[in-house]
């Protein structure tokens, strides 16, 4: 295995501004990466709000969840031991449950903040644990009812969950039946390519969503028998040993709802001014929390109509302060936090140094400097994940073939190219010498036809867009030919997009872990610990 890394920026404006040390973020991000005392002032805000007695539930918690996921070894219990330290910080990620772990880049997030802790740790002399936070709240289903994969055929294909939610359920209640697991555990078994760890895989995925009440639990038992040598512990935020632990979050806004809500009006317009565009819609009404009433979670609004304090939208019930603040108190779990007040939330309940996000989870933290402001907090330290390009075997066999380059492979489709190279003149020169010379005699006789009648222009202008799309027609037909006629290079450029340009977008955005894990395990994860973080590199993998 060979691993190499590459500087790059992520695209995202307001991200790769914060990266870089913009001006215009200086008042944005309290803890900047560029700020060399940041560390220090970080771990002195949060040591000013956390209290032993918090902390000595939070690591009762913690170990509760830690042993019904199966994680009972020495690097778990090393991690609670750290935890338990009234010095410790923690660096969190977090993701929504997928099935089968969703996209790659969960993985990466994961490994990132193992990464990072360690890094923390040997430069600040206190420990440092590692978390990941599932978002188990959100009840978006469409976003983690699939997997996707590489397929026998070189094809990327998904499986998919049938049953449905009814409503807005937060995914992590969701359950999956044990049909629809043996239906997704057979699909994969049929159509995924073999390898040395495929058993091993599908073994894991049946122990991990066997015998668990929601989608949640089971996406953390996968994560960790996938995460058995990345040493890290898991939140599920919604569990009532957890929701318990930060009401308070939750009683803040319900005291003072329009506080919150000018406040995430206030992030909009401070990154409106300085140029970039909110990553977040911010609802005029929307206090930031959603309630789970009868098993369905919905925005609490400011009711501004009828009187009361609070309403469910989209329903007919209000609600007092009183009334939420009794609630609150009574069935914690039923409060829910939306995108701009879950990190307060995480900042509530954990320690936390810094959190492990995507480009724009970073940029969305752009907006809530004034939301943390009003619950009495700070933003973390805020940090890149890991982005990683995998290629596997088959992926550099394929581009040998194709005479490509990797970079070639990621940027653009192949199979066009690769079929046509040989060709001498090419065939795009030829159907463009082609269309020339059609669209010249066609102009050549303009003045002729329109001398005969002004009304025939349109005919005139028919008879050039027919000879475009026939050129076309006859370059596509040839396409066609020389597949049948090469079918090793139709498969090596299958292969190629299919791993490095998946859907024409990243990999791991789309890809998740089961065809790597079927074919090469887990073992190589741990490599990735080695490497020093870095706020812009790009890591490629070659297997």
């Amino acid at each position: 295995m060979e691993i190499w890394q590459t500087e790059r920026l992520t695209g995202n404006a307001l991200t790769d501004a914060y990266l870089q040390g913009d001006p215009r973020m200086s008042d944005r991000f309290e803890f900047s990466l560029h700020q060399p005392d940041a560390l220090k002032r970080r771990c002195h805000t949060v040591d000013h709000v956390m209290d032993r007695k918090h902390r000595s539930a939070l690591v009762k918690a913690m170990r509760e969840y830690a042993l019904e996921l199966g994680q009972k070894g020495a690097h778990t219990a090393a991690l609670l031991d750290k935890l338990s330290d009234e010095r410790s910080m923690v660096v969190v990620t977090g993701q929504q449950a997928g099935l089968f772990s969703g996209p790659l880049y969960t993985v990466y997030k994961a490994v990132s903040t193992v990464v990072l802790a360690k890094q923390y740790e040997q430069e600040m002399c206190r420990p440092i644990v590692p978390i990941f936070w599932i978002a188990t709240e959100d009840h978006d289903f469409d976003e983690v009812a699939s997997a996707y994969y590489v397929n026998k055929e070189a094809k990327v294909s998904h499986v998919h969950l049938h049953d449905r939610p009814n409503g807005r359920v937060p995914v992590g209640m969701h359950e999956v039946s044990r049909d629809e697991l043996d239906r997704l555990l057979t699909q994969l078994e049929i159509d995924l390519p073999a390898g040395t760890y495929k058993e091993q895989l599908l073994q894991d995925l049946l122990q991990a969503y066997s015998n668990v009440s929601n989608m949640g639990d089971g996406f953390a038992r996968f994560m960790a028998l996938l995460l058995r040598d990345v040493p890290i512990l898991f939140v599920n935020p919604i569990r009532p040993s957890f929701r318990s632990l930060v009401k308070d979050a939750f009683a803040r806004v319900i005291h003072n709802p329009n506080a919150f809500i000018k406040a995430a009006q206030m992030g909009t317009e401070a990154l409106v001014k300085r140029g970039f565009s909110p990553q977040v819609d911010v609802h005029p009404d929307h206090s930031l929390l959603f309630l789970v009433d009868r098993g369905h979670r919905y925005a609490l609004d400011v009711d501004r109509s009828h009187g009361h304090d609070f309403i469910l939208r989209d329903s007919d019930l209000y609600f007092s302060k009183e009334e939420l603040l009794l609630r609150l108190e009574e069935h914690p779990s039923d409060f829910s936090s939306g995108v701009l007040y879950r990190p307060v939330v995480q900042d509530f309940l954990l320690p936390v140094l810094t959190y492990v996000g995507g480009a724009a989870e970073i940029a969305y933290h752009g907006m809530m400097k004034e939301i943390f402001t009003a619950a009495g907090r700070h933003l973390p330290i805020l940090q890149l994940r890991m982005r990683v390009m995998a290629v596997p075997t088959a992926v550099s066999r394929a581009l040998d073939h194709l005479g490509m380059e990797l970079e070639d492979g990621i940027k653009r489709d192949l199979l066009k190219e690769s079929l046509v190279k040989d060709l001498m003149p090419p065939l795009a020169t030829v159907t463009k010498e082609m269309q020339d010379k059609l669209r010249n005699v066609l102009h050549e006789y303009e003045d002729y036809f329109l001398g005969i009648d002004k009304t025939l222009r349109p005919s005139l202008e028919r008879a050039e867009e027919m000879v475009t799309r026939s050129l076309r027609h006859i370059e596509n037909r040839s396409i066609r030919a020389l597949m049948r006629k090469d079918q090793e290079t139709v498969y090596a450029a299958a292969v190629v997009s299919a791993w490095l340009r998946p859907h024409g977008t990243e990999q791991e955005r789309i890809l998740s872990p089961l065809s790597l894990v079927a074919k090469y395990g887990s073992s190589w994860l741990p490599a990735l610990l080695e490497l020093a973080h870095s706020p812009t590199a790009m890591t490629y993998v070659r297997f």
